[in-house]
């Protein structure tokens, strides 16, 4: 498609009628995924949950007996607060890879959207707020599953949902970035395995990550979910410091950037 076909396209969608109260059009799309994902609740829930749960258990209880702290933590609270977060990264990259391009190609889900008072930046902001959602639920759960293996907890905890949340919303915002470009299902492979398994690793959720290499830190400090990492550590360890408030400040940032350029994108895609 040339650039100004593009133009012409996002300017069409630009007069498209707003509505009064934006925030139903938001509700209806993200009711609109609540519904068609809690059909089918028990399949959809039980692998994001259980895996960090295997991880944390694998890992806590076979290492934790060799690393009783890291960083002035039990092992086990260290392990959970990282696995728990890595749990809302999966919510959202599986969400708005495979999910979105079913939605896409195969079901035609946005072009019945379309034909009502939806724009689509309606469409993918609501999207991306059901995965946010799904990511404070899944480290919810992660956070009180691993509490009752002796984990404990403390006030500032409470905010754990928030850090789910922001970091499903930022990594359904990602995933939507690379769906807009693959045109087959099975590319996906190739993000999943050189990108998101790296960062997994890289996030410094299993043990630290600066100090390794100098490489190894700018990956490090590139990659949103170590900052996502950063943040839930701190609020397990009760400490919030200039470090903590850098990270906040890099996952806002990013999250705004990849908002916009994935409304951007899927809007050029769904439109051509």
């Amino acid at each position: 498609m040339s650039a100004l076909n593009t133009i012409g396209l996002h300017l069409q969608e630009d007069s498209r009628p707003v509505r009064t109260n934006r925030f139903w059009s938001l509700y209806g799309v993200w009711f609109r995924h609540y519904r068609v994902y809690t059909n089918t609740l028990l399949a959809n829930a039980l692998p994001p949950v259980l895996e960090p749960l295997f991880f944390f258990t694998a890992i806590a209880f076979g290492l934790g007996k060799y690393l009783p702290e890291f960083e002035e933590m039990p092992y086990r609270a260290y392990i959970a607060s990282g696995i728990l977060v890595t749990s809302a990264m999966f919510a959202g990259i599986y969400e708005c890879t495979f999910g979105t391009f079913v939605r896409l190609v195969f079901q035609k889900t946005y072009d019945a959207m379309l034909g009502t008072h939806l724009r689509i930046s309606e469409i993918f902001t609501g999207e991306m707020i059901f995965t946010g959602t799904k990511g404070a639920v899944f480290s919810t759960i992660v956070m009180l599953v691993t509490a009752a293996f002796g984990v404990r907890l403390n006030a500032w905890c409470a905010l754990v949902p928030l850090v789910g949340f922001l970091t499903g919303y930022l990594y359904g915002a990602i995933g939507l970035i690379v769906c807009s470009y693959v045109k087959t299902i099975n590319n996906f492979n190739f993000f999943l395995t050189g990108v998101v398994t790296p960062m997994f690793f890289l996030s410094g959720a299993f043990f630290p990550i600066r100090g390794i290499h100098p490489a190894v830190d700018m990956v490090s400090f590139v990659n949103p979910l170590s900052h996502s990492v950063q943040l839930s550590r701190a609020l397990y360890k009760a400490e919030l410091t200039a470090v903590t408030a850098g990270s906040i400040g890099v996952l806002l940032g990013c999250l705004m950037v990849c908002h916009a350029f994935a409304v951007y994108r899927m809007s050029t895609r769904v439109l051509s």
